[in-house]
């Protein structure tokens, strides 16, 4: 077999074909079926597992592990909890209305108690996981259970200065997340007042490229063969992609959610600290007008979340996507259909290699 094009030191570290790796976006979107499709294509299918319950996060990382021999990752989020802040207004009050729309009980039942950081790194490494991604703090926490097991561990981090913390805590490699990119905002620190700094991917990923010495992951905007071309001349070593797939074929989402993401514009998306108390970057909707009319987040991170926790899933459930958490990145409107995961990353890697080859003839 030839040596695939973009074969580097990132791909030797996680033993993947193509240096594309899907984003661990917990919640629902990154199923079993979309984390095993990306990495049976040659790139790092991860699986987001923050947020669940021990058991619930082992099953899901088995059943990947049953479609694929390939290399699997997991994702979990080492924030610690963040204080209520008492100038906001109990959500759970503002969600009301939503509720009744949807039938749901004024008081949302108690949700299954979710597993911590290390629990669920050390399930989801005992089902077959390889590789361990950290969001929104140091990996400091889960290094060791990484270390036991051989699997490298991948930061995500949103400033230089998070970089360098990260390779110092044990990260083999970071993901340097652009201010473009959708989700939670991977800051290891959160200031009292929420605002954290915004460092575009195209000023972020060579600064953090220089200041360390693990291969550089570029994230935030990344939604085809372009994305990586750029990246790569930007010094990273790969693309993390979240966005992009979650309009794939095996996709959690619902079709509500597919059908925004093709309609946002660049200037659709906004942060946010309603959803979850963390800032996010996310489609605006009746959900977090809902949420920013109770605003500053009264209850912290993650009880924030918890507290429209059954109502998404119902949402989800009728596909009523004024009612979900519509996270995405500014680029969203570049993910024009639901192509199957496999040939995404075919034709990320396709294409980065036409458009190489092409700025070289010019």
């Amino acid at each position: 077999m030839s040596r695939p094009p973009f074969h580097n030191r990132l791909c030797e570290l996680l033993v993947i074909r193509h240096p594309v790796l899907l984003a661990g976006m917990a919640g629902g979107p990154t199923t079993p079926e979309l984390a095993a499709a990306v990495s049976q294509a040659g790139g790092l299918g991860t699986l987001g597992l923050a947020g669940m319950p021990v058991d619930a996060a082992r099953a899901a990382v088995a059943r990947a592990r049953e479609l694929t021999g390939a290399p699997l990752g997991v994702n979990v989020l080492a924030a610690p909890p963040t204080a209520p802040d008492r100038r906001g207004h109990d959500p759970r009050a503002a969600l009301g209305p939503l509720r009744r729309e949807l039938g749901l009980p004024d008081d949302p039942p108690p949700a299954p108690p979710a597993g911590s950081a290390r629990d669920l790194v050390r399930a989801g490494l005992e089902a077959g996981a390889s590789v361990v991604c950290v969001g929104l703090g140091d990996p400091g926490p889960v290094h060791d259970l990484a270390r036991a097991a051989g699997a490298p561990v991948v930061a995500m981090v949103s400033s230089v200065e998070d970089a360098v913390r990260a390779v110092h805590a044990g990260a083999d490699a970071v993901v340097a997340q652009g201010a473009e990119a959708g989700g939670h905002r991977s800051d290891f620190d959160l200031p009292d007042d929420g605002e954290v700094p915004l460092v575009g991917t195209f000023a972020l990923v060579p600064q953090v490229v220089r200041a360390v010495d693990v291969p550089v992951v570029a994230a935030g905007g990344v939604m085809d063969g372009r994305g990586l071309a750029a990246a790569l001349a930007l010094g990273a070593l790969g693309v993390q992609m979240g966005t992009r797939f979650l309009a794939a074929a095996e996709s959690g989402v619902p079709d509500g959610y597919r059908r925004r993401l093709r309609e946002a514009r660049d200037t659709d998306t906004v942060i946010t600290r309603a959803l979850s108390g963390r800032p996010a970057r996310a489609i605006p909707n009746r959900l977090v007008a809902a949420l920013e009319a109770a605003a500053p987040p009264a209850l912290g991170y993650p009880r924030q979340a918890q507290a429209s926790a059954d109502l998404r899933a119902a949402a989800a459930a009728a596909d009523h996507p004024e009612m979900l958490a519509l996270f995405a990145g500014q680029a969203a409107g570049l993910a024009a259909d639901a192509r199957p995961a496999g040939r995404i990353v075919e034709d990320v890697v396709a294409e980065a290699q036409a458009v190489l080859r092409g700025l070289a003839g010019a």
